[in-house]
């Protein structure tokens, strides 16, 4: 990829499982700097800086970097890995400019949340007749949903939240609100 040092390179993620634990490590560049973020999926990681070398393509700092990892058993996820999350809202009619507001508020937040605890990205959203969708991929289901409702409800976003998984090609199932 061209670009100066200030862009945003893409991002490498990789996973390792420890007994029933799950760990992450990703980097990416920006500013000028290698950034690391490890930890466990489903807590806020620990982040640092490096300074990239100049005249260093970043891809490979990226890869330097990620070699011992590899080393130790850390790879990059399977598609068929991942949790399909789905928060999802009524909405009147075909939903409003507020609905829009709405749905990139959550997309910004659970991007924010789902990416510093290491457990996966946000994929889009939908306005549709009567149902707001943002979508979600995770690799921890159960994590995914706590950091969610967590995220939400921060931000007084979870009233009227529902959210539901589906892994592979399984229709979605609501997991949140649990039935008392």
């Amino acid at each position: 990829m061209q670009g100066s040092s200030n862009e945003t390179r893409s991002v490498l993620k990789l996973y390792k499982k420890e007994g029933n634990r799950l760990r992450y490590w990703e980097a990416w560049v920006h500013d000028g700097a290698l950034t690391v973020h490890q930890g466990l999926v489903g807590e806020t990681g620990e982040d640092h800086q490096l300074p990239l070398p100049p005249d260093e393509d970043p891809d490979m700092v990226i890869a330097e970097a990620a070699g011992p990892l590899v080393d130790q058993g850390y790879d990059e996820p399977e598609p068929t890995a991942m949790t399909t999350l789905i928060v999802q809202y009524t909405v009147e009619g075909k939903g409003t400019g507020h609905d829009v507001e709405k749905r990139v508020a959550v997309e910004e937040l659970l991007t924010d949340a789902l990416g510093w605890t290491g457990n996966g990205e946000v994929e889009g959203g939908e306005l549709q007749a009567q149902q707001l969708r943002v979508y979600c991929r995770v690799m921890d289901a159960d994590a995914g949903v706590r950091t969610a409702v967590e995220a939400l409800d921060s931000e007084d976003l979870l009233e009227g939240a529902t959210l539901l998984i589906a892994r592979d090609d399984e229709e979605p199932r609501a997991v949140w609100p649990t039935q008392a």
